[in-house]
Formats: C-alpha cells, sequence, structure tokens
C-alpha cells in the first residue's frame, strides 16, 4: 500500500473520511501551542493556494483562509469585534489595502529613525547598492 507524506493541520472530517475511504492515517491531536502554529501554517498555506486558484475555485480557497482565520482567532480568545476593533484601529493610523499601492524601494536619509529597522530585518528589506 502506497504511503504519503501529510505532515500538516487538516479539517476535523479527513481523518474519518480517510478511514471511511480504506486508508489508515496516523495522526494526533495537537497541544495548544502547537495548534496555534499549524494554524498559522494553514492560513500561509492556503494564502498560497490563492495564487493559482481558478476563478471559480478562488471563494472555496478563501473560505479555507478565513475558517483557519477564525479557529485561530477562537484559540486565542478572540472575537470578530475585537478584530475589527484592531483591524479599525490600524487603518485609522495607516490606512487600509484598498488603493494598491505597491512599493518597490525607498531611498532613505541615513539619519532617519527607519534606517536600523530594515537593517535589521534585512530578509524583509534588503538594502540595494547604488
Amino acid at each position: 500500500m502506497p504511503k504519503f507524506k501529510y505532515d500538516k493541520l487538516v479539517r476535523d472530517k479527513i481523518v474519518d473520511r480517510q478511514v471511511a475511504s480504506g486508508a489508515t492515517p496516523e495522526y494526533r491531536q495537537l497541544s495548544d501551542d502547537e495548534h496555534k502554529t499549524a494554524l498559522v501554517h494553514k492560513i500561509i498555506e492556503e494564502a498560497g493556494e490563492l495564487l493559482t486558484a481558478a476563478p471559480e475555485k478562488f471563494i472555496s480557497e478563501l473560505a479555507d483562509v478565513q475558517q483557519a482565520i477564525d479557529d485561530l482567532m477562537e484559540k486565542h480568545g478572540f472575537t470578530h469585534a475585537d478584530v475589527a476593533r484592531a483591524s479599525q484601529a490600524k487603518n485609522d493610523k495607516y490606512g487600509a489595502f484598498k488603493k494598491g499601492h505597491y512599493i518597490e524601494t525607498v531611498d532613505v536619509p541615513e539619519d532617519n529613525e527607519w534606517v536600523a529597522y530594515y537593517r535589521r530585518n534585512a530578509e524583509r528589506y534588503p538594502e540595494i547598492d547604488v
């Protein structure tokens, strides 16, 4: 019998569906901390699938992202209202993502406070030699 590696969080009914199909999944119940981490990985996985989803499957993939977010919120004890307040606070201070602004590069004066931040986070903001 062929064996395939999953190594990921799955929806609650998947194990039962696999067993019903004749498969034998090896699985375990995650601890609370492991579950929180696995949900973050699931959000990343599902968000990545949005990039290649066919138009008719996009809403289904978006639903997967939303489910993982909802479950992670619940694990942390947050409500939709809590997240809405945090979102509104960020929108008030920084704006939303509606305009589609995309920064390619930014020239920053050497004495600007952001230079240190960008250099500490070089994997996200690599410095370009010009």
